[in-house]
């Protein structure tokens, strides 16, 4: 492949319209089987038009999914803009279907340039572009910088963080190093989204995620916040931070927030600066953040409920110490007893992550993480199965263990099981989910205090339709 000296002058950013997904690469999550992930917006995307912007590309962007577009809307909206360069949105489990995207751009145009991000490219990247020719880039690592590059026409070869084209020849160049100063980086270009389609489920209102830090120094075996981001949690400062909401409130009508990051809660002191920051700017937000169990105390959690966190989403994942150990959580079942119960008595609305489908997983193990979910008693539960990504310890254990296949790609994500356990075919994996769903959601007490912790006539009735879908989800075991 080669590129032209003088550079293009538009770019398309496109979500395939290939299923709804969390296309995040950490997180690359399949949502229509799931009971508390809403659809979030392309933010990855949004920053790579961000940073084709500033090089003055003219630029557009789309997610079919979530507009319920289809392909032919795709081949459509191609030919209308005939733009110099297509930049797509990848995961692992959809990797194929969205590639068809790339086929069919080089059919309408020979000579537009296709990219590809997502996280399969940091180690599959070769393998990914040998199997469809007509992708040109693989974008690895963070890819803000190296879409700079490429929008600014300096020579390919040249450009570290990305895989491409030349000829028959498929050549990787160095990686690029990460980010340190992330305040350098251009806001997500959310002027170019349809903002009104990502939704805060409970309210029905306008939702939008901020990327407030990146890196995680903890190594979960599952994970692929180190492969994507590294061991280093790297933090905006607080006024960066400030600059994005204060633009989303007055530019864009959002005040309903994701504050996305691998950990959020690590740094308790610049938490506690940005909450502050927050309520003394009067911005009048509602947001959620993630956190681990061992990372939250009273001051910290007193400090976000002022600021207008609603909800913090735990990854509890198991519900016993031993089961923590064999992923390397690095968190124990008492730490996690004890966060729950500090939410709470700050007034956040909890949600736990749990997972079950690991290699070592069996009846009785499942059994007493449900048994802890219910303990736990949660606003929100996830039942997860594990996906195994390549490059993770999960990966090569399921391999080893003959649980998978070296090379497989699993189409089946996080609502479907993609892999069997030691013990458990997929089959009895399947059927496992549903059950264990029901006996957390079905509970009178659990629906009643639901319904009543309410706000709005709205929001009541969006609880009530979303109760009747589940059931009907669990009635058909679906």
């Amino acid at each position: 492949m080669t590129q032209e000296s003088s550079s293009p002058k538009r770019a398309y950013f496109a979500v395939p319209p290939t299923g709804r997904f969390i296309r995040e690469d950490r997180c690359q999550t399949p949502i229509d089987r799931l009971k508390t992930v809403a659809l979030r917006p392309p933010i990855d995307l949004m920053y790579a038009a961000g940073a084709f912007e500033a090089q003055e590309l003219e630029c557009r962007l789309r997610d079919y999914p979530a507009e319920d577009l289809a392909w032919e809307d795709f081949e459509r909206d191609l030919r209308e803009f005939r733009p110099d360069f297509l930049v797509l949105s990848i995961t692992t489990p959809s990797l194929q279907d969205d590639l068809h995207a790339a086929v069919l751009a080089k059919k309408l145009d020979p000579n537009i340039v296709t990219i590809a991000k997502g996280a399969h490219f940091n180690t599959l990247d070769i393998q990914a572009m040998e199997d469809c020719p007509a992708l040109d880039i693989g974008l690895r690592g963070e890819y803000e910088e190296t879409c700079r590059d490429i929008a600014r026409g300096r020579p390919i070869e040249q450009i570290s963080g990305l895989t491409w084209r030349r000829g028959d020849k498929v050549v990787r160049n160095p990686n690029r190093p990460l980010p340190a100063n992330l305040d350098r980086l251009p806001f997500p270009a959310r002027h170019l989204a349809r903002n009104d389609l990502y939704i805060r489920p409970d309210t029905g209102e306008a939702q939008t995620t901020i990327v407030t830090n990146r890196g995680c120094p903890f190594s979960c075996t599952y994970c692929l916040a180190n492969q994507v981001s590294g061991l280093k949690n790297r933090y905006r400062s607080v006024e960066n931070v400030m600059d994005e909401l204060r633009e989303c409130v007055h530019r864009h009508g959002i005040r309903n927030f994701l504050f996305r990051s691998d950990l959020f809660t690590q740094n308790k002191k610049w938490v506690i600066q940005l909450c502050d920051r927050i309520v003394e700017e009067r911005l009048d937000i509602s947001w959620a953040a993630n956190s681990r169990v061992d990372t939250v105390n009273p001051d910290v959690l007193a400090a976000m409920k002022r600021a207008g966190c609603w909800l913090i989403a735990f990854g509890v994942e198991k519900g016993s110490n031993e089961a923590l150990e064999l992923i390397e959580k690095k968190a124990t079942v008492e730490q996690a007893r004890e966060a729950l119960r500090l939410t709470r008595e700050a007034g956040i609305r909890r949600s736990i992550y749990i997972l079950v489908g690991l290699p070592a997983d069996d009846r009785p193990t499942i059994e007493q993480d449900i048994r802890f979910a219910r303990e736990l008693d949660p606003d929100y539960l996830e039942i997860f199965y594990p996906y195994p990504f390549p490059g993770t310890p999960l990966y090569r254990e399921a391999v080893a263990a003959g649980l998978l296949e070296d090379g497989a790609i699993p189409r089946e994500a996080y609502g479907l099981p993609a892999m069997p356990t030691r013990h458990l075919s997929i089959e009895e994996l399947a059927k496992l989910r549903t059950e264990c769903l029901r006996r957390f959601y079905l509970r009178p007490g659990f629906i009643v205090r639901t319904l009543g912790q309410t706000r709005s006539p709205r929001e009541f009735l969006n609880y009530l339709r979303y109760g009747f879908l589940q059931l009907k989800q669990f009635v058909t075991n679906n």
